[in-house]
Protein backbone atom coordinates (compact mmCIF):
# COMPACT_ATOMS: atom_id res chain seq x y z
CA UNK A 1 0.00 0.00 0.00
CA UNK A 2 1.29 3.34 -1.21
CA UNK A 3 1.54 6.42 1.57
CA UNK A 4 1.22 8.71 -1.33
CA UNK A 5 -1.81 7.88 -2.55
CA UNK A 6 -4.51 11.04 -2.89
CA UNK A 7 -7.07 11.29 -0.45
CA UNK A 8 -10.73 12.45 -1.76
CA UNK A 9 -12.81 11.47 0.78
CA UNK A 10 -15.72 14.04 1.79
CA UNK A 11 -15.50 13.36 5.06
CA UNK A 12 -11.60 15.45 5.17
CA UNK A 13 -11.64 18.95 4.92
CA UNK A 14 -11.81 20.74 1.73
CA UNK A 15 -8.52 21.83 0.83
CA UNK A 16 -10.05 25.66 0.28
CA UNK A 17 -11.58 25.08 3.98
CA UNK A 18 -7.52 24.35 5.44
CA UNK A 19 -6.17 27.35 3.44
CA UNK A 20 -8.96 30.07 4.61
CA UNK A 21 -8.39 28.51 8.00
CA UNK A 22 -4.96 29.01 8.69
CA UNK A 23 -4.99 32.74 6.62
CA UNK A 24 -7.23 33.51 9.64
CA UNK A 25 -5.04 32.29 11.89
CA UNK A 26 -3.01 34.44 10.46
CA UNK A 27 -0.72 32.09 8.82
CA UNK A 28 0.05 30.17 5.49
CA UNK A 29 1.13 26.79 4.06
CA UNK A 30 3.65 28.41 2.72
CA UNK A 31 4.98 30.54 6.74
CA UNK A 32 4.30 26.34 8.20
CA UNK A 33 6.75 25.05 5.63
CA UNK A 34 9.42 27.73 5.74
CA UNK A 35 9.29 27.80 9.92
CA UNK A 36 9.97 24.54 10.00
CA UNK A 37 12.33 23.54 6.99
CA UNK A 38 10.52 22.82 4.49
CA UNK A 39 10.28 24.64 0.91
CA UNK A 40 6.61 24.26 0.50
CA UNK A 41 4.02 21.64 2.01
CA UNK A 42 0.74 21.95 -0.24
CA UNK A 43 0.90 18.36 -1.18
CA UNK A 44 -0.36 18.25 1.94
CA UNK A 45 -4.15 19.02 1.15
CA UNK A 46 -4.51 16.29 -1.38
CA UNK A 47 -1.96 13.62 -0.64
CA UNK A 48 -1.32 11.78 2.76
CA UNK A 49 1.90 13.87 4.96
CA UNK A 50 2.36 12.86 8.15
CA UNK A 51 5.07 15.65 9.07
CA UNK A 52 3.16 18.12 7.00
CA UNK A 53 0.10 17.28 8.42
CA UNK A 54 1.03 17.51 12.34
CA UNK A 55 2.32 21.14 11.49
CA UNK A 56 -0.89 22.17 9.76
CA UNK A 57 -2.90 20.62 12.68
CA UNK A 58 -1.14 22.37 15.11
CA UNK A 59 -1.42 25.79 13.42
CA UNK A 60 -5.15 25.25 13.57
CA UNK A 61 -5.21 23.57 17.02
CA UNK A 62 -6.50 20.43 16.43
CA UNK A 63 -5.57 17.11 15.18
CA UNK A 64 -4.68 15.95 12.32
CA UNK A 65 -7.26 13.04 12.40
CA UNK A 66 -10.14 15.61 12.77
CA UNK A 67 -8.64 17.35 9.26
CA UNK A 68 -8.25 14.56 7.46
CA UNK A 69 -10.49 11.41 9.00
CA UNK A 70 -10.02 8.96 5.85
CA UNK A 71 -6.41 9.37 6.36
CA UNK A 72 -5.94 8.11 9.89
CA UNK A 73 -8.58 4.92 9.26
CA UNK A 74 -6.19 2.77 8.97
CA UNK A 75 -3.40 2.33 11.49
CA UNK A 76 -1.41 0.18 9.48
CA UNK A 77 -0.95 2.37 6.91
CA UNK A 78 -0.16 5.18 9.41
CA UNK A 79 2.45 3.14 11.37
CA UNK A 80 4.27 2.77 8.01
CA UNK A 81 3.81 6.38 7.21
CA UNK A 82 4.87 7.26 10.56
CA UNK A 83 8.36 4.86 10.00
CA UNK A 84 9.00 6.47 6.63
CA UNK A 85 8.55 10.65 7.96
CA UNK A 86 11.64 11.99 8.51
CA UNK A 87 11.65 12.83 12.22
CA UNK A 88 11.13 16.70 12.80
CA UNK A 89 10.52 18.84 16.02
CA UNK A 90 7.55 20.80 15.15
CA UNK A 91 7.81 24.58 15.80
CA UNK A 92 4.82 26.79 15.72
CA UNK A 93 5.08 31.05 14.72
CA UNK A 94 7.07 33.17 17.25
CA UNK A 95 4.31 34.19 19.87
CA UNK A 96 3.82 37.55 21.07
CA UNK A 97 6.26 38.49 23.97
CA UNK A 98 9.09 36.39 21.06
CA UNK A 99 9.37 33.04 21.85
CA UNK A 100 8.44 30.52 19.78
CA UNK A 101 5.71 27.62 21.07
CA UNK A 102 7.76 24.08 20.77
CA UNK A 103 5.85 20.78 21.39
Amino acid sequence: MSTNKATTSQEDMHPADVIAALRKRGTSLRKIAHENGYSHIQRVLTSPWLAAEQMVARALDTKPEALWPSRYRDPAARALAFRQTRKIAVTMPVAAGGRSRRP
